[in-house]
């Protein structure tokens, strides 16, 4: 299980996460979405250990991992598909999937699917006709499959995926949502970043909406399904309210935090059905620490 509780982060000293609280089971899709620049981008880089939260706490099965080096959280079994897959321009399919099959976890048992490059190879046929090429003569398409490949073969126990649709035609989006659906279902424990609340509705268990930085609703699937009204408020009016002393995240913030040499580009939720308020009640975000670090991807 994932388990983020209380995370506050952000850049230089500004905060851009107040008071996160997000739970994941084994075997589970959890979709979060938001407008841009709500933060979703730095949930994701604050579980991978690609920004140090302020404060908060984030684990794997009960292992801490808030505040640890990038390398040493996918050690514990996080493994991430970042926004805009990022591979290396200069390395081939075959060369990425043998550096990604040299991580290996320390400290733990192993738990959750075993993957190996055949294994992941038969998932995903299409990198097999490609083990040459390198990462800048692959389609968009293939650039994700290469980039899910990559994730899986660090044998995680929680994937992230941050949109992992973005720039894809429609079918081949699709198939990446098909893709997330069976990983979930081989035991893996998905955090699911989506702009759009119809693509999180076919894969998901659950789905949070994350605005200004605040997690603001938190239910089932079935029950947004079956009303989707209060998430489509959130994601569709532009300049919604906002929190006292909560303004937009900054243009750019969300995608500071490097992920890789060769980047090509820059407990409880709530309960069912909540819209959860502005809650960090005691507490000024502003007065959080000032120190944060961002270190390279795995």
């Amino acid at each position: 299980m994932l388990r983020v509780q209380g995370l506050f982060a952000g850049y230089d000293g500004g905060t851009v996460l107040h008071d996160i609280d997000l739970e994941v089971p084994a075997g589970t899709v959890q979709a979060l979405v938001g407008r841009n620049g709500a933060g979703k981008s730095t949930l994701v880089h604050a579980v991978a250990g690609l920004l140090r939260p302020y404060r908060g706490i984030v684990s794997v099965d009960g292992a801490q991992l808030a505040g640890k080096p990038a390398h040493r959280v996918a050690r514990a079994g996080v493994g991430l598909v970042p926004q805009g897959r990022r591979v290396f321009p200069r390395l081939t399919v075959s060369e990425h999937l043998t550096l990604a099959a040299t991580v290996r976890r320390r400290g733990t048992a192993q738990t959750g699917p075993r993957w190996t490059i055949p294994e992941v190879l038969e998932l995903l046929p299409r990198l097999a006709e490609r083990l040459g090429h390198r990462g800048n003569q692959l389609s968009g398409g293939e650039q994700q499959m290469l980039a899910i490949a990559r994730a899986l073969l660090t044998q995680p126990r929680v994937l992230l995926l941050d949109e992992p649709g973005e720039g894809l035609a429609p079918d081949l989006a699709a198939r990446v949502r098909e893709l997330v659906t069976r990983l979930a279902g081989a035991g893996l424990c998905v955090l699911l970043v989506e702009q759009q609340l119809q693509h999180a509705i076919e894969v998901a268990d659950r789905i949070a909406v994350l605005d200004y930085g605040r997690l603001v609703f938190a239910d089932s699937t079935a029950a947004v399904r079956a009303d989707p009204a209060p998430v489509e408020a959130v994601l569709s009016v532009a300049g919604a309210a906002t929190p006292a002393g909560i303004g937009p995240v900054p243009s750019g913030q969300e995608s500071t935090a490097p992920t890789g040499p060769d980047s090509t580009r820059s407990g409880p939720t709530g309960g069912p059905g909540t819209l959860v308020p502005g809650s960090n009640s005691s507490a000024d975000p502003r007065s959080a620490p000032t120190t944060s670090s961002s270190a390279p991807a795995p």
